[in-house]
């Protein structure tokens, strides 16, 4: 510390001007002590002003050594109202740069004369956070006013003080309005007690601040829906003394919230209805296995109850066992079994089990649910029964089907084999023997008389060689066409059974040429033409018979009609002949009619597709 020696005391105090008296008498030799004591920079100053002592935390303030401090006027560093309080200070340093201070004086006596000690204060930081709080308590102040967000200051006799243009905008009341109303006069009735409580809540210190979508009427009765943001204005002590309320329309957010809540109910309702009326069996399964839910055709395929399946353990109601009789556990279940991995399942060759204990063929999909509050599995299942029984009877149909083509093979290879063996093979052995006993006895002229019988025999073998190859596969049908092969088909018939056989073929146009047909449709009708006619001449002992044939509305008509004894359709005995007919008939598909009772006649008429 430096500091400069006082006068003697035989000179005289100096005369001091400030009309404070000091209250502290401190020797010259003691300010040094003093002086390193006081945590802020202080000078001690006498009557004139000048600097007679200075701390050394003094010096670093002031931008100067404590030593060039001494004997300095207080104005030369010290402006702006020097010695007063109340005026706004700074410290001017000696490379101009001002700092903002504030001091605290006291009047001692320094060895019996009046001096002055001046604490001076750096203010520099707190004058920076008071500017900043003006400027924010001014933004705020633009905010609040000229805002677009509603605002209002309640204070905690609930009247809205204080409102901005938006809240009035948002209520349709003006501020002088607002300002003799409380904020639950504007609320909706349901939604006062609430506010009432959480305002007073706040006041109460309860809670700092609260959220709230809440309803406002406004002053034309429109109900408006608004989220309230609050929180709480204390003073120094902590204690709130108003509340902010913010508030931001939502009224179009609400209205589509409804609207999407209305959405989802109908979707549920449809939902419900599609699960009421759909055909297939639907229910879910929990993560322990139990039916949760059941639409009416689950309940009906199962014949139980519907609201007796909820709660119901899915495996061992319905799914115990598999379709050869062993069981098997849920840990095994593919459907309900309690892996938590379980992946969709689908199976069209298991079986679900009724309340009677009886089976049923199903197809079933089962697909997990992993939803946070839904768990478990959803399986859709559909009765198949009838598709299995119809199944197994066309696999069963099948293989009679083919049974019956390998017997009618075998009963065609039969005929053919008797046709030549009683008659093509009996008449070239009749030959053979008849041939070699003239070779053997006879005379010339003998010899001569039975190789013309010889001729004949074989010209009459051929005749019937000729007419298997023909029921074979007739020449003249690739050659000639339909017609010419029917005709053919009926005088050989004819001759070689002694029946009568009439025609009315059809199948040539307006300049007698024959009209050709696809070579399928030709085969089919000649085969059925063929067949009729043999069953006419072999079985039913016909004596006259009559062939049509004629094309008429895009299809071949082929109509035998015969005199014999009639046979019964329906009787599944009636010969493969007629099964081979069918076939053909539906391969093509056509159609094919038999009319016929015993002791009656037949009438077999096809009607295959030419277009």
């Amino acid at each position: 510390m430096q500091r400069v020696i006082p006068p003697k005391r035989g000179d005289g105090p100096p005369t001091l001007s400030c009309p404070v008296r000091s209250n502290s008498y401190i020797t010259f030799a003691d300010l040094d002590s003093l002086l390193d004591l006081v945590p802020d920079p202080t000078v001690v100053v006498d009557c004139d002003l000048r600097v007679l002592a200075a701390s050394r935390a003094a010096g670093p303030l002031l931008g100067r050594r404590c030593s060039d401090l001494a004997g300095l006027p207080v104005d030369e560093f010290l402006s702006g109202g020097v010695l007063d309080p109340e005026a706004k200070l700074s410290v001017r340093r000696p490379d101009g740069e001002e700092v903002p201070v504030e001091i605290s004086v006291r009047v001692v006596d320094v060895d019996g004369g009046p001096a002055l000690t001046v604490a001076i204060r750096n203010v520099t930081e707190r004058r920076g956070r008071a500017a900043a709080l003006r400027e924010a308590g001014e933004r705020f102040k633009r905010m609040f006013e000229d805002g677009p967000v509603a605002m209002a200051l309640v204070g905690d006799d609930l009247v809205l003080a204080e409102v901005n243009a938006a809240f009035c905008k948002l209520t349709g009341y003006s501020a002088e309005e607002l300002g003799r109303l409380t904020f639950n006069d504007i609320s909706h009735p349901d939604d006062r007690d609430v506010g009432l409580r959480l305002v007073r809540g706040t006041f109460a210190g309860e809670m700092p601040g609260f959220k709230l979508d809440k309803r406002y009427l406004r002053k034309d009765g429109e109900v408006v829906w608004v989220e309230v943001g609050v929180s709480s204005i204390r003073d120094e002590e902590g204690r709130p003394i108003k509340i902010l309320g913010v508030m931001q329309d939502i009224t179009e957010r609400r209205l589509a919230l409804t609207h999407a809540h209305e959405e989802l109910d109908r979707l549920a309702r449809e939902r419900d209805r599609i699960l009421e009326f759909a055909g297939e069996g639907i229910y879910h399964v929990d993560e322990d296995g139990r039916i949760t839910f059941a639409n009416p055709a689950a309940a009906e395929m199962l014949d139980w109850p519907l609201e007796a399946l909820i709660g119901k353990p899915a495996h061992e109601l319905l799914h115990h066992t598999h379709a050869d009789g062993s069981h098997f556990s849920r840990h095994d279940c593919p459907i309900h079994g309690p892996s938590p991995e379980r992946a969709v399942q689908h199976a069209t060759d298991e079986v679900f089990w009724r309340r009677d204990g009886r089976s049923f063929a199903v197809h079933y999909t089962s697909a997990p649910v992993r939803e946070p509050d839904v768990a478990g599995a959803v399986v859709v299942f559909t009765d198949v029964s009838e598709q299995v029984a119809m199944q197994a009877a066309l696999r069963h149909a099948r293989a009679r089907e083919a049974r019956e083509r390998l017997k009618a093979a075998e009963a065609e290879r039969a005929r053919w084999a008797r046709e030549l063996h009683d008659e093509t093979l009996q008449g070239l052995a009749a030959l053979h023997v008849q041939l070699a006993s003239r070779v053997r006895t006879g005379t010339a002229d003998e010899m001569v008389a039975q190789i013309r019988r010889a001729q004949e025999q074989i010209e009459s073998e051929m005749d019937k060689l000729r007419g298997l190859i023909a029921d074979l596969r007739p020449v003249a049908l690739d050659e000639l066409g339909l017609e010419a092969s029917v005709q053919d088909l009926a005088e050989r018939t004819q001759v070689v059974y002694g029946i009568d056989v009439d025609t009315r073929l059809e199948l040539h146009d307006t300049e007698g040429a024959p009209q050709r047909l696809a070579p399928d449709v030709e085969t089919a009708a000649y085969r059925i033409a063929q067949e009729s006619l043999s069953n006419a001449a072999r079985h039913a002992g016909a004596s006259r018979v009559f062939v049509e044939l004629a094309k008429r509305d895009g299809a071949l008509r082929i109509r035998v009609t015969d005199d014999g004894g009639g046979f019964d359709p329906d009787d599944e005995s009636a010969g493969f002949g007629l099964r081979g007919l069918r076939e053909r008939v539906d391969l093509l598909a056509g159609e094919l009619k038999i009319g016929s009772q015993p002791g009656s006649g037949t009438q077999v008429t096809a009607l295959l597709p030419v277009g």
